[in-house]
């Protein structure tokens, strides 16, 4: 499953197959074990294309960055303790049982966003007032 294809491009340009990619080295890396999807390779598939969007024939539209996505996947792995009993874990079991902690990056990544446009907001004035002056 993994080809590191997402390794040699940015975040914001990475395809469901970059995230999968991404999650199942986390996961070896992380847990030591080979990762497996919740249900299947296609419902994860459609959970994170329903997520960052997709392209083609049936294409989904963008709800979320993702650089977004990607947030919520390494908080999850930073917090998520695995067991003698459940060695592993997935992202489809994140997406179902960690929605706190969606809603907190979401929280965050817009924060971030509004900052941002303050910001700049608050340039573009000060700009036009030393013109001004």
């Amino acid at each position: 499953m993994t080809e590191h294809k997402y390794v040699d491009k940015p975040v914001e340009k990475w395809t469901t197959n970059d995230f999968l990619s991404y999650v199942a080295d986390r996961h070896l890396e992380l847990y030591g074990v080979e990762y497996r999807p919740f249900r299947s390779w296609q419902a994860e598939r459609g959970l994170i294309g329903g997520i960052i969007g997709t392209s083609g024939k049936n294409a989904k539209p963008r709800k979320h960055e993702p650089a977004v996505l990607k947030a919520f996947i390494d908080e999850c792995f930073a917090t998520h303790r695995t067991s003698t009993e459940f060695p592993g874990v997935s992202f489809g079991w994140f997406w179902t049982y960690k929605s706190a902690v969606w809603q907190r990056v979401v929280v965050e990544e817009s924060r971030k966003a509004q900052a941002e446009k303050l910001n700049e907001t608050a340039k573009v004035d000060y700009e036009e007032l030393a013109d001004w002056l």
